[in-house]
């Protein structure tokens, strides 16, 4: 099997074809980003360090990268590209909230517009109801890394 008959795993759970070309370009776009020169041979020498394998998701993918990135003592372009990373993962977290914020509003009422408590005890929508739905995911990941750190 050749680099480009992988397939990989994106975030949303579908699947593409493996483009090597993506993966170079996010790298000279990070070289880029904190005007470091960049050339054939450190990129060669970045991508020497991938392990992609058949079904690797979007984000083993970067992780590696970055990884790749700071073995070749390339530290301030490993940092841009985490931040630029972090930023566009802020970015998809305030888009999951607005269509939540959208969804809520078009439900018939409380429960069924809930994504975390569908048996809500309450009948009508309100601003309250609203408010006390948005930490609930937050909620959620600290309740489960707590008990993962008790584990």
């Amino acid at each position: 099997m050749t680099m480009k008959d992988f397939i990989i795993t994106k975030r949303d759970g579908s699947q593409d074809r493996f483009s090597l070309d993506k993966i170079m370009n996010a790298i000279i776009k990070a070289f880029q980003s904190v005007d470091e020169p960049v050339d054939l041979s450190a990129i060669s020498k970045i991508l020497s360090h991938l392990n992609i394998s058949e079904g690797i998701t979007v984000e083993d993918i970067q992780n590696q990268v970055e990884e790749a990135l700071m073995r070749e003592n390339y530290y301030k372009v490993a940092k841009s590209f985490m931040l630029y990373r972090q930023r566009h993962n802020e970015d998809r977290e305030t888009l999951e909230k607005l269509k939540f914020l959208t969804d809520y509003c078009k439900a018939s009422n409380a429960a069924t517009g809930s994504k975390f408590d569908a048996n809500a005890n309450v009948e009508h929508k309100n601003i309250a109801t609203l408010i006390g739905e948005l930490p609930k995911s937050g909620f959620i990941r600290l309740n489960r890394r707590m008990l993962v750190d008790r584990i």
